[in-house]
């Protein structure tokens, strides 16, 4: 018996230290980030049901709560609460906050769910709407 993983499979969660429960879409989106102390824009990289990493935007505090309205392209806006659970920089030392959205119900993770479904379909034609009405 072949006990060794396929590396073309995507990795599924099987080590303790890796704690997403959603997979991470690579994103090219904005949203709006509204805080006690104002509204800000941020762009938001590794949507997921569960979260985003947001750049481009004044830094945040850890446990901070905000109203995060998402704007994904060809989708409605979405209005979710969130609360900041990490920052940093990365690995070319631009600022992050990453951010776990708080759901009251099932129907913002369905909403994000499909506006991924809709980001997934857009970066496949390049954003070309043509190229996905023929697919």
């Amino acid at each position: 018996m072949d006990t060794q993983a396929d590396p073309t499979q995507a990795p599924i969660l099987t080590t303790p230290t890796d704690r997403r429960a959603h997979r991470r879409v690579d994103s090219d989106t904005y949203c709006v980030v509204k805080t006690r102390s104002g509204i800000y824009e941020y762009t938001v990289r590794n949507l997921s049901v569960s979260g985003a990493l947001l750049h481009r935007g004044p830094p945040l505090r850890k446990r901070c709560r905000l109203v995060v309205v998402l704007q994904v392209p060809l989708y409605p806006e979405i209005r979710i609460r969130a609360r900041v659970v990490r920052t940093g920089s990365d690995e070319d030392g631009r600022r992050f906050v990453a951010i776990e959205f708080v759901h009251r119900s099932d129907t913002t993770k369905d909403h994000i769910q499909a506006a991924l479904l809709s980001e997934l379909e857009r970066s496949r034609s390049n954003g070309r709407i043509a190229d996905i009405l023929r697919a």
